[in-house]
């Protein structure tokens, strides 16, 4: 029976060693050791930059004691400054220039596509058919524009009446020599 005597003795002293309390308080110390650590490294961390920032500070003040003066490098700054705003203006005004070419571009290759399809077409054949006098032709373009021609009795024309769509007008011009054909023009136009 001396297997049971030294089972009852380890039974017996386990029971009375109690250390569960102890396990708690080794608990808590490792937890108080973790956050002293933690909180160490924060204030660490914190104390190196701190050193960055103040070592940034002192080599920014060398350089700025070892520059040159600081108007020649205030205006080397102005300088730039204004070379980039005259960067972007005219880079601003090269896009609207390129903007505006390729719209007259288009317009271009439009009027002449127009223009060969005018070219292209006869002109007497859309008169109903029939053979007109060049004249008959003209007055119809004039009336079509708005633009009256009378006759002064001796076979000339002596009064444009020109009636003005847009303003509900009706001017007369009378059409002797005294007008130059580039005023009467210029005025025919300005009056439609």
């Amino acid at each position: 029976m001396p297997s049971d005597s030294v089972q009852s003795l380890l039974s017996s002293t386990i029971s009375n060693f109690q250390i569960t309390t102890d396990v708690q308080a080794i608990s808590r110390i490792g937890d108080h050791i973790r956050i002293l650590k933690s909180a160490r490294d924060l204030e660490r961390d914190q104390m190196l930059d701190i050193l960055r920032s103040l070592s940034r500070r002192v080599e920014l003040a060398k350089t700025a004691a070892t520059a040159p003066s600081s108007p020649t490098r205030r205006s080397h700054t102005e300088k730039i400054l204004e070379l980039d705003r005259k960067k972007f203006s005219l880079a601003k005004t090269i896009n609207e220039l390129e903007s505006a070419y390729h719209a007259s571009e288009s317009t271009l290759t439009r009027l002449n596509e127009e223009l060969e399809r005018v070219k292209n077409e006869d002109v007497m054949a859309d008169v109903s058919g029939a053979q007109q006098d060049p004249t008959i032709l003209l007055l119809k373009i004039y009336r079509s524009l708005g633009i009256s021609l009378e006759d002064d009795g001796r076979g000339e024309y002596g009064k444009a009446i020109v009636r003005s769509r847009q303003n509900n007008d009706i001017h007369v011009l009378s059409l002797d020599q005294t007008y130059s054909n580039f005023f009467v023009a210029n005025y025919l136009w300005d009056m439609m």
